[in-house]
C-alpha cells in the first residue's frame, strides 16, 4: 500500500469513479488479496501479511486506472474463458487452442488450471459483486495453451506468429524449464526471437514477462532431488534463473517472487537475468484444515481465480475429509463447504514466480493504460528505477575462508542498487504508473554485438587468489548499459559419478568497466555436468544497468575450493559478450 501522490498530469488524464460508488459495489474476496491492498489483515494462512508489502495499486483503480483497452495474453496451460469472473474481459474469438485448434483455450483436463489462476490474477473483473480482483481489472484477456502442445512454433505463434498474437501488448509466460546444466542456445535462436519479439507493437514491442523458477531450494529432475543438504546449507541457490536461456533474451522481464513478509519466496529461483520482484507468496494453508509439518505452508498465498465448479481445478471436492491422506482441502476457501465462498471457483493458494510475473503483467498494463506509447524497453526500465528495495539486510554468503559465493545486495557505479534474489526490487505500481504518464522514451537501442575475448592460450581456472581471467574491449559509445549478454567455454570437467550431489566448485563473475561484481554463475550451486566441460552458451546479468558501457569487460573464473599453489582441473577457453544500451 503505498501514500504516492499521483502527479497532476496524470490526475488530469483520469476519469475519477466516486467513492460512495465505488464501495457500493463488491469483490467479496478482495480483503484477502493482500498483494493488492495489504493494511496486515486476517488472510488465507495463519500468518498476516506485514503491512504495506502489496503492489500499491489502489490509488490507481480509485482513479479509473484499471488497464483498459491493454491486451494481456496467457501463454500458459489453457484459459477457462467462460469464468464467471474472467468472462467480461476475455477477448472474443482473440485466443487460441493448439491442442483442437479452436479459440476457446480451456483445458480438457479438469486438474490443469494454472492458466485460469493466472489470469485472474492479471484481469479478474472487479467490482461485478462476485469473487476477487485483478491487477488490471478492465484489461483484456486472450489464452494460449502452449504448454498443452509444445510442438514447434508455437510459442512463436503464441508470442508474435499468429493472427491472435498480433494485438497483444503484454505477454505473460508462468512457465520455465528445471535444469541443472545450462540451455543450449545459439546467437542465431536469440536473434530469431529478439527479432520479431522487439517488432511487434507497430515496433515498440509487446512487453514479455516471465516467471523465473521455483528452483532455489529443490531441482527436481527425472523425479530425483539435484539438490542437495550440502547444497542448500550454502543459500545461494540450487539452480538459477539464468539457465533456462529464454530468462536471458532481452525482449523478457523475468521475475522472481516475494512472500507476504517482504522476503524472497523459500521457492524463487535466483540469478543475475533477475529483473524485478512479484508478489507470489508462500502456501496459503491454515492449521484448521491442513496437516502440513513446514510452517511456509501457512504463510498466505495468492487468492485467485480457479476452475469453474467443484470438480476441476485447485478448489474442488475430491476429498474434504482433515484425515484423509487424499484430503484436498488446505484453507477456509477449499471446497463447496467453505463458508466464505462455496463455489469452488476461487483459490487461495496460487504461488510461485507462476503467481509473481502476472502481478507484474498486470502492473505493465495499468503502466500502458496511462501511456499506450511506452515502447517494452521503456516499461523495463521504468520497472527497474521504481521497484521497492525490500530485504535491506539481505546477506552477503561467505565460506570458511571468507569468500564470496554470492552477494546480497551491490550498488552499481551509476548508483542502481541489483540483488541476484530480487533484481532491482518489488515492483511499485503505483510510482510506475505515476512516471510512466510523462515519461521521455530512451534513445534508440545501441547493440554492440557479440564481441570475443582475444586468447592466445587457455587460462587456467585457479583458486580465489588466481582466478583465471578475460578481457573484451568495448567501445562502440554505449552510454548507459540496459543489459549485458555473455558465454563461455571451459575444459574444467564438472562433477560426475559420486560427486554428482555435491556442489559445484566454480564462480563466474563479470566485471564492468566501471569495476561492479555480477556474480553469473555463484560458487556451490547445484550445477552439474556428469563430467562435461563447463560451458555456458548463453547467459545475461542486469546488474549494471546506467553505467557507462565503454571500456574493457572482465570475466573471472574461479575454482573457489582449489587451495592456493594446487594444480588447475581446467581452464578458461572463450569469452563472449554483448552490451545492450542507450
Amino acid at each position: 500500500m503505498k501514500t504516492t501522490a499521483l502527479s497532476a498530469a496524470l490526475l488530469g488524464a483520469m476519469m475519477a469513479m466516486p467513492a460512495l460508488a465505488q464501495q457500493a459495489q463488491n469483490d467479496p474476496l478482495y480483503r484477502y488479496q493482500w498483494h493488492l491492498m495489504n493494511y496486515g489483515q486476517s488472510v488465507l494462512g495463519d500468518s498476516k501479511p506485514a503491512f504495506g508489502i502489496d503492489l500499491g495499486i489502489d490509488d490507481l483503480h480509485t482513479y479509473n486506472i484499471r488497464g483498459k483497452n491493454v491486451v494481456v495474453a496467457v501463454v500458459d496451460d489453457g484459459l477457462e474463458i467462460a469464468h464467471p469472473d474472467l468472462a467480461a474481459n476475455v477477448v472474443p474469438n482473440g485466443s487460441w487452442n493448439f491442442v483442437d485448434n479452436s479459440h476457446d483455450p480451456t483445458p480438457a483436463s479438469p486438474s490443469a488450471g494454472h492458466g485460469t489462476a493466472v489470469g485472474g490474477i492479471i484481469a479478474a473483473v472487479g467490482w461485478n459483486g462476485i469473487g476477487v480482483r485483478g491487477v488490471a481489472p478492465s484489461a483484456r484477456l486472450k489464452g494460449f495453451n502452449f504448454l498443452a502442445n509444445q510442438a514447434a512454433g508455437n510459442l512463436e505463434r503464441s508470442w508474435f506468429d499468429s493472427a491472435e498474437a498480433k494485438d497483444v501488448q503484454v505477454s505473460n509466460n508462468s512457465w520455465g524449464r528445471t535444469l541443472v546444466w545450462p540451455m543450449a542456445f545459439s546467437e542465431n535462436e536469440v536473434a530469431a526471437f529478439e527479432r520479431p519479439m522487439a517488432a511487434t507493437r507497430g515496433g515498440l514491442g509487446t512487453v514479455y514477462v516471465k516467471s523465473a523458477g521455483n528452483n532455489y531450494a529443490s531441482t527436481v529432475v527425472s523425479n530425483i532431488n539435484r539438490c542437495t543438504a550440502a547444497i542448500r546449507a550454502r543459500n545461494v541457490g540450487c539452480s538459477a534463473t539464468n539457465l533456462d536461456a529464454r530468462n536471458n533474451l532481452f525482449t523478457i522481464i523475468t521475475v522472481a517472487a516475494v512472500n507476504a513478509a517482504g522476503i524472497r519466496s523459500n521457492y524463487s529461483s535466483a540469478g543475475s537475468a533477475l529483473w524485478v520482484s512479484g508478489l507470489g507468496g508462500e502456501y496459503g494453508h491454515q492449521a484448521l484444515y491442513s496437516n502440513a509439518v513446514s510452517p511456509l505452508n501457512f504463510d498466505p498465498a495468492i487468492v485467485t481465480t480457479d476452475r469453474s465448479g467443484c470438480v476441476a481445478g485447485y478448489n474442488n471436492d475430491i476429498d474434504s475429509d482433515r484425515n484423509s491422506p487424499n484430503n484436498t482441502r488446505r484453507n477456509a476457501l477449499d471446497s463447496s463447504l467453505s463458508a466464505i465462498d462455496a463455489t469452488c471457483n476461487y483459490t487461495g493458494r496460487m504461488n510461485g514466480t507462476s503467481a509473481a510475473a502476472p502481478t507484474v503483467a498486470g502492473t505493465i498494463a495499468l503502466m500502458l493504460q496511462a501511456n499506450p506509447k511506452l515502447s517494452y524497453r521503456d516499461v523495463k526500465y521504468l520497472l527497474a528505477t521504481t521497484a521497492r528495495r525490500i530485504d535491506p539486510n539481505q546477506a552477503t554468503m561467505t565460506d570458511a575462508n571468507g569468500t564470496v559465493l554470492a552477494p546480497g545486495w551491490t550498488v552499481n557505479a551509476a548508483g542502481r542498487a541489483f540483488s541476484n534474489w530480487y533484481g532491482f526490487g518489488l515492483v511499485d505500481a503505483t510510482l510506475a504508473v505515476t512516471r510512466a504518464s510523462g515519461f521521455k522514451s530512451l534513445g534508440p537501442l545501441i547493440d554492440s554485438g557479440w564481441q570475443r575475448a582475444q586468447v592466445a592460450a587457455p587460462v587456467a581456472i585457479g583458486g580465489p587468489a588466481a582466478p583465471a581471467l578475460l578481457r573484451i574491449p568495448v567501445a562502440n559509445g554505449i552510454a548507459r548499459v540496459e543489459s549485458v549478454q555473455l558465454g563461455l567455454e571451459t575444459d574444467y570437467a564438472m562433477a560426475s559419478g559420486a560427486s554428482l550431489m555435491e556442489p559445484s566448485r566454480l564462480r563466474v563473475v563479470l566485471i564492468s568497466p566501471s569495476g561492479t561484481r555480477s556474480y553469473v554463475v555463484p560458487g556451490y550451486t547445484g550445477l552439474r555436468g556428469g563430467g562435461a566441460a563447463l560451458t555456458i552458451p548463453f547467459s545475461a546479468s542486469n546488474a549494471f544497468l546506467d553505467e557507462n558501457g565503454v571500456g574493457d569487460w572482465t570475466l573471472e573464473v574461479t575454482d573457489i575450493a582449489l587451495a592456493a599453489g594446487a594444480a588447475s582441473a581446467g581452464n578458461l577457453t572463450s569469452f563472449k559478450l554483448r552490451v545492450l544500451g542507450h
